[in-house]
């Protein structure tokens, strides 16, 4: 998953001399909560709406209250790059930069999206919980069976914090019980099965 492929490319965009009043009015027109502030054609900053609700009476411009220099990324990154950048420094959204110019901008909440859209937690899929105590090259053989079975898997994690392993997977299925079945005789103990959510 690309930057480029879940960043917004239109971007509302602030100099640093508009007035704090006005880059407010701006969000709240546009229903976002970041501004990057650019001079000429060039980023110099971003400002949000919490940097400027705080702003004390005597700031009057932008440019007194936005954080200079913000962490930018590329459009060619991965989107989990971007994700551990907004987790480790506890910042809302990523202006998107190629070369000199501002491509976009991608915020926590297009990531958490293109996070959705990747685990297929959208579509109904069945989830299973494994232990896999002994089983050799476990990945490996639990794709070997969802593929055999004429399944789709659409992530696979293994949980390192339990003994054994536990490995979390979920997967389009049309006969979740041969799943289960060939699963249970490559060695692995199902430790549970979450069928989808039926909606309406």
């Amino acid at each position: 998953m690309l930057v480029r492929d879940h960043m917004a490319q239109k971007v509302v965009v602030t100099k640093p001399e508009r007035s704090v009043a006005e880059a407010r009015t701006l969000l709240k027109r546009h229903r976002i909560r970041q501004l990057p502030v650019m001079r000429k054609e060039r980023l110099i900053g971003i400002v949000t709406d919490r940097d400027l609700r705080s702003a004390r009476q005597a700031v009057r411009t932008v440019g007194e209250v936005m954080t200079a220099k913000p962490f930018v990324i590329s459009p060619d990154a991965s989107v989990d790059e971007a994700a551990r950048l907004l987790r480790t420094y506890k910042i809302g959204a990523l202006p998107v930069v190629e070369g000199n110019a501002l491509r976009g901008i991608l915020t926590a909440t297009d990531v958490l999206d293109a996070f959705v859209d990747l685990s297929g937690v959208a579509e109904p899929t069945y989830r299973i919980v494994l232990a896999a105590k002994g089983v050799p090259q476990p990945e490996s053989r639990i794709r070997r069976v969802v593929e055999h079975c004429r399944g789709e898997l659409k992530w696979l994690h293994r949980d390192e914090r339990k003994r054994p392993p536990k490995f979390h997977l979920r997967l389009r299925a049309r006969r979740l019980d041969d799943v289960v079945t060939e699963l249970e005789a490559t060695g692995f103990e199902v430790a549970a099965v979450v069928a989808p959510s039926r909606k309406g």
